[in-house]
């Protein structure tokens, strides 16, 4: 039965609380010390660490990462959950993780060259063919209750018995369902515009909202150009041969740090999925948010500290790359 690799460079006995420690399996590899981690991928302690290398301060212990080797990704920033045209649910959070993207983690992703992807919902017929009823269920059908829990949280005995469980029920509201026509709507300024069909590509409701769209029109023009990839589950690595897999493994990406919403939702079924693939993981809390209760948010945030990989912000990246935005 072969084991993950534990080896202390230039010694044959355990390692001493202090000896930094390379852990992983070949091709896989990451260096503890007492400094934290090194997530550059070098394949022995003894070596030294890419000669550009990013110091980032994270919950608990911080890491190193190699910009070339990582990629900020952005996740369902789009009109169809943010643009109040639509009467999205709870968006306060949501635009104040849209703020902490703007302000902080594009502006040092590009300074300190991570690449920038942005990971959106884009169904094409084939997907609409194809999509998983539980996904369906999701969009398409709401509970009979207004309350934001559903009720979980209310007094009712023995939560496990069955007798106590809740009965609202469910009802279509097919006017989500994915690919239905949404039809015009009327913008702030007072201007109209075809919504189009919920998340196909392509769609005024697909596209990014507000000033993330100018965000990465100009960062097709940078020195690492940012791409967009779709995807059609809430995880964009659900398999093997998923857009984004392809795309990370052809240009050698290893470190992802995520953003965009919903933190318990797309985001974290990413997350999830690119950590169980061998990714590395770290989630920029400010910069992630959800339609849902704190505590949802606050679970996800708990687990990326040790169990999912590293917790850290878009406040710790401008930090990292010394922006003067950081001080504001």
């Amino acid at each position: 039965m072969k084991m993950a690799t534990v080896i202390a460079t230039g010694s044959e006995n355990p390692p001493s609380d202090n000896q930094p420690i390379l852990v992983g399996s070949k091709g896989n590899n990451w260096i503890w010390s007492t400094n934290g981690w090194d997530l550059t991928h070098s394949a022995y302690i003894s070596s030294s660490s890419p000669k550009y290398s990013v110091e980032l301060d994270c919950e608990l212990v911080n890491v190193k990462i190699n910009p070339a080797k990582s990629a900020l990704v952005i996740i369902d920033m789009q009109n169809i959950g943010l643009h109040k045209a639509l009467n999205p649910p709870s968006a306060p959070p949501m635009y104040e993780a849209q703020d902490a993207i703007l302000k902080f983690a594009i502006p040092a992703a590009r300074k300190l060259g991570l690449q920038i992807i942005w990971l959106n919902w884009g169904l094409t017929e084939d997907d609409l063919a194809s999509i998983p009823p539980a996904e369906v269920r999701v969009f398409a059908f709401k509970a009979n209750t207004e309350k934001a829990d559903y009720g979980l949280g209310d007094g009712r005995g023995d939560p496990d018995d069955p007798a106590n469980f809740l009965k609202c029920g469910e009802r279509p509201n097919l006017a989500k369902l994915p690919g239905a026509e949404l039809g015009e709507v009327i913008l702030e300024d007072g201007s109209r515009v075809d919504a189009g069909r919920v998340m196909m590509r392509g769609t005024w409701n697909a596209a990014l909202h507000g000033p993330l769209a100018g965000a990465y029109e100009e960062g097709k023009k940078a020195a690492r150009p940012d791409v967009w990839i779709h995807k059609n589950r809430n995880s964009g690595l659900w398999n093997e041969k998923s857009a984004l897999g392809e795309y990370l493994r052809k240009e050698g990406i290893r470190t992802l740090l995520f953003s965009g919403v919903n933190t318990d939702q797309c985001v974290g079924a990413t997350l999830q999925d690119a950590n169980a693939q061998g990714f590395d993981t770290i989630m920029l809390k400010d910069g992630c948010a959800t339609d849902t209760l704190p505590y949802a948010k606050a679970t996800y945030e708990f687990n990326c500290a040790r169990s999912w990989g590293f917790l850290t912000s878009c406040k710790a990246l401008a930090k990292a790359a010394e922006l003067p935005s950081y001080q504001d």
